[in-house]
């Protein structure tokens, strides 16, 4: 028969096992719920501000670009500069819709 100490001792044993054994199960599933997520979420916050950023440059730009074309090319005639930003961005525009995959029906 056990002494009082030994199965103290080994309901001890079972609750430490239980625990760790609940604990391991709870690790795998975060790890294969959570980090994903984690990382899909920071990869569109990132996206999100590079596309805001880029965004942002690019208006700067060709504000700059206007500016520069304003003074020093056409001497302050800011038609001129917008009618070639205008061109340039027109074309641009147009080699990219030209460049799109049409979609079959």
């Amino acid at each position: 028969m056990a002494t009082p100490d030994e199965s103290l001792g080994q309901s001890n044993d079972w609750s430490t096992r239980t625990a760790d054994t609940i604990e391991s199960f709870v690790g795998a599933l975060r790890e294969k719920t959570v980090a994903p997520l984690v990382k899909i979420t920071r990869a569109i916050v990132y996206g999100m501000l590079a596309l805001v950023g880029l965004f942002v440059v690019g208006i700067l730009l060709s504000i700059a670009f206007i500016r520069l074309l304003e003074v020093y090319a056409f001497e302050n005639r800011v038609w001129i500069a917008y009618l070639l930003v205008g061109g340039i961005m027109t074309l641009l525009g147009l080699l990219v819709w030209m460049k799109r995959t049409k979609h079959e029906k």
